[in-house]
């Protein structure tokens, strides 16, 4: 981490390279006609490191304090399938390679509602653990969510003072537990994936949705988390 570092500030723009091995750096030349705000890496470069050992992750810098990955930058990691790091501010970064956070097919488990959640806070910069969850749990008063959510820095708010990027947790029938979560948006929009053989989307808060709200969730770092990292995502999705 400290040569990334060290490789960052050596230059006003990006600068990119490559991971051999998950233990060296093999720095590249950054061959875009823009490099002050972003980077390309040449196939000489890629054939070169790959020539050393496996490449296991891709490494760049932002000379601007944005600590997410862009849209363009999202956009060519699901293409790459590798871990990024990224170098803003004396810090690096880490985001490992998950799918486009919109339409997603659902499968419980492996690509559910949590998966979403968990995600997308990944990419707005706040980790959180995967935990086993058997289907039906919603039924066996196993309350999965709403323990979890206290036990990994979430406390739960008064509905009346939501805002974007607070965690709401749905009831979706009665006699269930708490099951399902929706991240709130800006402009009234939450970012989720039901179910009931939907993608995962963007959608209104709407009246049903508000009416099954069991609770809001809010993490002890909620003023560190970036918010840009799942816009930047949505709109590499449109790519």
């Amino acid at each position: 981490m400290s040569e990334c570092l060290e490789f960052a500030s050596s230059s006003p723009g990006e600068v990119c390279g490559l991971i051999i091995d998950n233990a060296r750096l093999y720095r590249c030349l950054n061959v875009h006609p823009e490099p002050k705000s972003h980077f390309r890496i040449s196939d000489d470069d890629w054939l070169a490191a790959e020539s050393e050992g496996e490449i296991t992750a891709l490494f760049h810098s932002h000379p601007e304090p944005i600590n997410v990955l862009s849209g363009a930058d999202r956009h060519a990691q699901v293409l790459t399938g590798l871990t990024w790091l990224l170098a803003c501010d004396g810090v690096v970064h880490e985001f490992r390679p998950v799918p486009h956070l919109l339409g997603r097919r659902f499968e419980h488990g492996v690509m559910d509602c949590y998966t979403l959640f968990r995600d997308a806070y990944h990419l707005c910069g706040i980790n959180l653990p995967d935990f086993e969850r058997t289907n039906g749990w919603w039924l066996r008063g196993e309350n999965l969510y709403l323990k979890n959510m206290s036990a990994n820095g979430f406390r739960q708010i008064d509905a009346s003072d939501m805002r974007p990027g607070d965690v709401i947790i749905r009831q979706p029938f009665p006699g269930a537990d708490p099951c399902h979560a929706m991240i709130l948006l800006a402009e009234g929009k939450v970012l989720h994936h039901d179910c009931a053989g939907h993608l995962s989307r963007r959608e209104d808060y709407r009246l049903a949705y508000q009416r099954q709200t069991h609770s809001v969730w809010r993490h002890e770092q909620c003023s560190s988390l970036n918010l840009q990292g799942i816009y930047a995502d949505i709109s590499a999705k449109s790519l």
